[in-house]
């Protein structure tokens, strides 16, 4: 597995191809089957080596204008429950748990992209009310100024 990992991974970084069968596109770069490629990826899945293989969507490009990071105020005993909620809106690409101190309470934060500024506030509201978090602050994007994917290449070779 070991002997793998590095290249698999590596051609797993870069965008999958538009096409029926992307993995058999991905495994015939790397010179192997398309099925000895999944049992890969299941078996680095199984194992903690990866959590998931996901798409990153250029959000603006599709629609997308308005996103918003909210920082939530979870009581500890609830903030994996609140998490796992939060976690499956469709709206929502990041949902991370931080440290509190004693001027910030805010240890659960989430990224929701909509449409626009009012269709945020519902999704928002509607993870309040789903989640029985009403503790929160929200603040909205005014500019991106960088986006771009990881490299993971140079950080594996």
């Amino acid at each position: 597995m070991k002997k793998d990992v590095k290249k698999i991974i590596s051609a797993l970084s870069d965008p999958l191809a538009l096409v029926s069968k992307p993995y058999a596109a991905v495994a015939g770069r790397l010179g192997m089957p398309e099925a000895r490629l999944l049992s890969r990826i299941q078996a680095y899945k199984d194992a903690g080596v990866i959590r998931r293989v996901g798409t990153v969507l250029g959000h603006f490009k599709v629609g997308y204008k308005c996103n918003a990071l909210v920082m939530w105020q979870v009581k500890e005993p609830k903030l994996e429950a609140a998490g796992r909620i939060f976690a499956g809106f469709p709206q929502v690409t990041h949902c991370y748990a931080r440290q509190t101190y004693p001027d910030w309470p805010y240890n659960l934060y989430t990224m929701v992209h909509a449409r626009d500024k009012k269709e945020s506030e519902t999704v928002i509201k509607s993870m309040s009310v789903k989640s029985g978090v009403t503790m929160f602050k929200v603040q909205f994007t005014i500019r991106e100024f960088k986006k771009i994917r990881s490299d993971l290449k140079e950080i594996l070779a």
